[in-house]
């Protein structure tokens, strides 16, 4: 099912709010956040794999490439999730042959390869854009076919995938638990997400 997608995990962010260290190093449930999240789709054989990792995050760096991701840096990660994802989707459109994109958020540890599979399925039946939902809330993970990816690539700042979304003619959304995609912003996210 994932053969033709390119999985675009934005792993720069610069764990502003954390209180101590790296969030996306930090361990929950004896792994690391950023594990959690890059194995998402682990046994898919997808188009590619690729994360967004800032200068300097080389232990982020080395955790993905050991996953077998193809690292994007990107030198200006304080631009925002926008920038991030620009980049990413700009490597996917000219160095890939995925027919779709995938994206996924470094700190949401908790979202399951069976949502990431009804995402696909819902583009499979004719979105060009599928988005999650969690009540009236859109949120990543997120799906958009080549189509898309141009629009993608001039994100910028902290600006999302939402607008993009909006934009095409052929959209719907993905209902999910505020648990799965709940993120991690501080330290008192970690603990209630550990106690889950």
């Amino acid at each position: 099912m994932f053969e033709r997608t390119a999985i675009l995990l934005l792993a720069s962010g610069l764990s502003s709010r954390f209180e101590t260290g790296d969030k996306l190093l930090a361990p929950l449930s004896g792994r690391t956040v950023l594990d959690h999240a890059a194995d998402a789709l682990s046994g898919a054989s997808p188009a590619a794999r690729i994360a967004v990792v800032g200068v300097g995050q080389d232990a982020r760096r080395a955790a993905l490439e050991a996953r077998g991701f193809d690292i994007v840096i990107n030198p200006e990660p304080a631009r925002g999730q926008g920038h991030s994802l620009a980049l990413g989707a700009a490597r996917v459109r000219d160095m890939t042959q995925a027919e779709t994109l995938l994206i996924l958020l470094a700190d949401m540890p908790n979202v399951s390869d069976s949502h990431l599979t009804n995402l696909a399925a819902a583009h499979a039946n004719g979105a060009q854009a599928v988005m999650t939902r969690t009540g009236d809330v859109l949120c990543p993970p997120a799906l958009f076919a080549r189509a898309s990816f141009d629009a993608l690539a001039c994100l910028n700042g902290d600006q999302g995938a939402r607008s993009v979304f909006f934009s095409c003619d052929q959209r719907t959304t993905v209902e999910t638990t505020p648990d799965e995609v709940m993120d991690i912003d501080c330290i008192a996210d970690l603990r209630r997400m550990e106690t889950q």
